[in-house]
C-alpha cells in the first residue's frame, strides 16, 4: 500500500466513525424533543368520568 492509499483508508473509516457519531447523537438530541400532543379522545373521556363523579358526589352531599 502507498502513502496514499493509506490515507484514503483512514479517511474512509474517519468519515464512516463521524457518521455514526452523528446517528448516535441525534439519536440522544430525540429523547429531549418535546412533542405536542394534541388532546386525545381517552383524554377526553377520562376528564367527561371525573366531571360526572364530582357532580354525582356534589349531588350526593346536598
Amino acid at each position: 500500500m502507498t502513502k496514499h492509499d493509506e490515507q484514503r483508508e483512514s479517511s474512509l473509516v474517519e468519515q464512516h466513525a463521524m457518521d455514526r457519531l452523528h446517528k448516535v447523537e441525534k439519536e440522544k438530541r430525540r429523547v429531549y424533543v418535546k412533542k405536542s400532543h394534541p388532546l386525545r379522545f381517552r383524554q377526553i373521556l377520562m376528564v367527561i368520568i371525573l366531571l360526572i363523579v364530582l357532580a354525582t358526589m356534589m349531588i350526593s352531599i346536598l
